[in-house]
């Protein structure tokens, strides 16, 4: 089995913690988000992953050697200009199998892909969406189904009045190649102009509801609750690390110092320590090489590669890009997201979703918020 993944994005919605690195290979309980979805692929069937990129190319190199130790082939394609969704796949029709998997690459799901695509099969669609129910859907794309499972239509973000359904697009597909003879070159989504003419050729169009979990990780506050989500038991997938005690995982050269205090389902990551008098009460992530200093206080954040919190620091409700450094006696909270090789200084107070790009230097006093 084949299988598509779209990580062409920029991914403006995660910046600044996208200014150097693709959203699918932002860390995710300290391995690539990608490498997650890549698992559930292989662990599904799937022999070979085709990585549909555009922002960042040359960084998903890193990832080859770790999807062939799932035994499953990467092979890389680069759009030469931003092509939409089903642009993107119609770039590589030549390559393709006469059925194949397409995912959005910044989507955690709960879905059985064999399963996705037997049903696929056995209804004899031209294409199935997996579909997921969600209590506001605004934000999303309607597909109301009737009786069968047969797709009626797609409705773009409607207004309230037009909720004729909960039903939302969960960014997986089956297709048949086929079906993109229906692509004109060129830019084109797979929402907008692909799945609204196969409804119009008579096509069969299926959706698949999904039981289990789906969340679209497009705002950091997404990325914050599904590692909490992960870490607090409501998602289920491998964590890289050994477990010891209750819903608490330490990676090789992790250390905690006698006196240190975490309370709560917390992963510390390799070579990530935590001092005497630090504490961490979690859900928290800390990533490789990350420093929590006694007296610090760290709760319900996620620390990328070698953050530190120093002494009487406090952070909460955060995301501190890698080698981030808040200074004794600094705070930063109320979702806030610092860039990579940020330096806060004593005396500042961060909050309210504040981003603060990458290597900028907040000297003594510089923001101060409520």
């Amino acid at each position: 089995m084949q299988a598509v993944i779209l990580v062409g994005g920029f991914g403006t919605r995660m910046r600044p913690l996208t200014n150097t690195r693709p959203k699918p290979l932002l860390p995710f309980a300290n391995e690539p988000l990608l490498l997650h979805t890549m698992r559930q692929l292989a662990g599904g069937g799937v022999g070979e992953i085709v990585l549909s990129t555009g922002y960042l190319p040359e960084t998903f190199d890193e990832l080859v050697p770790s999807a062939r130790k799932l035994g499953v082939d990467v092979v890389l394609s680069t759009e030469p200009s931003p092509m939409g969704t089903s642009g993107a796949v119609k770039l590589l029709e030549d390559r393709l199998e006469e059925r194949f998997l397409v995912l959005n690459g910044d989507v955690l799901v709960d879905v059985d892909f064999g399963a996705l695509v037997a049903e696929h099969r056995r209804a004899d669609a031209a294409a199935t969406l997996a579909l997921v129910r969600v209590p506001d859907p605004s934000a999303f794309g309607l597909v109301p189904v009737d009786a069968e499972g047969r797709v009626q239509a797609f409705l773009e973000k409607p207004g309230p009045d037009e909720w004729v359904t909960d039903l939302i697009n969960a960014g997986v597909y089956v297709l048949e190649r086929s079906i993109l003879s229906l692509v004109a070159p060129g830019p084109s989504s797979f929402e907008r102009n692909l799945f609204p003419a196969l409804l119009t050729s008579g096509a069969r169009v299926r959706g698949s509801e999904l039981d289990g979990y789906w969340r679209d990780l497009g705002t950091p506050l997404a990325y914050l609750q599904a590692q909490f989500d992960l870490l607090e038991g409501r998602l289920h997938l491998p964590v890289a690390a050994a477990e010891r005690g209750r819903s608490q995982w330490f990676s090789d050269g992790a250390e905690v110092d006698a006196g240190a205090v975490l309370r709560g389902p917390v992963l510390v990551g390799e070579g990530a320590r935590v001092e005497r008098d630090g504490r961490v009460f979690g859900p928290a992530v800390l990533g490789p090489g990350t420093h929590v200093a006694g007296g610090a206080r760290l709760e319900r954040s996620v620390l990328l590669e070698g953050a530190r919190v120093e002494s009487g620091a406090r952070v909460s409700d955060a995301i501190l890009g890698a080698r981030v450094v808040v200074a004794s006696g600094a705070v930063v909270s109320g979702g806030a997201v610092l860039g990579d090789d940020v330096v806060v200084d004593a005396g500042n107070v961060l909050g309210n979703g504040i981003r603060v790009a990458n290597r900028l230097h907040l000297s003594p006093g510089a923001i101060q918020m409520p």
